[in-house]
Formats: structure tokens, C-alpha cells, sequence
């Protein structure tokens, strides 16, 4: 039997290998038009997949009422988002306006 860090070796260089055949072949091979126009939308639908939840979810429950800041910041980063069309900017701006917003929901 082989010892453990063969096996990881191993998978290491066979991830690499699936990563980059796509990096390596990628010039070779044309998608259609339908299905490349049709993944130009798969990452805003992720990233919309994984920051929707936790807009709704506050104190570990789901939280639609007016009372959750998470909902008032999300719509500002969403604002800005639109306006600036700059990620790091929309994070810091969504960050901010939750801070914020929190700092003055618990001070008034």
C-alpha cells in the first residue's frame, strides 16, 4: 500500500491536469453561439445564487421583515453596483452601508 502523500500527489497533479486541459485546448474548440451566449449569464446567476441568502438570513434565521439591515444594504450595493458597474467598489459600499446601518439601528 501506498503511503498517503501519493495519494495526494497524485490528486494534485490530476487536478492541475483538469484545469489546465481546459486552458490548453480551449483555442481548439468553438462553442455555438446559443450555448456561449447562454453562459455569459452563469456567473452573475451564481454570485446572485450565494449572496441571496444571506441578505434574508439574520440572527441564523430568515428575517423578510423591515427590521433586517442586511436587506437595506443590499439594496444600496445593488444601487451601486448598477451606477458603478465595479465589484470592489459595490463590496466596500455594501460593506459600509451595513456597518452603518447597524451602527444606527442598535444607537437610536
Amino acid at each position: 500500500m501506498a503511503p498517503v502523500w501519493v495519494y495526494i500527489v497524485s490528486l494534485i497533479v490530476l487536478a492541475f491536469l483538469i484545469r489546465a486541459s481546459f486552458l490548453v485546448f480551449a483555442n481548439r474548440f468553438s462553442l455555438p453561439t446559443s450555448l456561449d451566449r447562454f453562459l455569459r449569464y452563469v456567473p452573475a446567476a451564481v454570485l446572485a445564487a450565494l449572496v441571496t441568502p444571506g441578505l434574508f438570513k439574520y440572527s441564523g434565521k430568515l428575517d423578510y421583515s423591515l427590521s433586517n439591515p442586511q436587506i437595506y444594504a443590499g439594496l444600496i450595493a445593488i444601487l451601486i453596483a448598477w451606477k458603478t458597474r465595479n465589484v470592489l467598489v459595490t463590496l466596500v459600499a455594501g460593506m459600509l452601508a451595513l456597518w452603518l446601518i447597524k451602527w444606527l439601528m442598535f444607537r437610536f
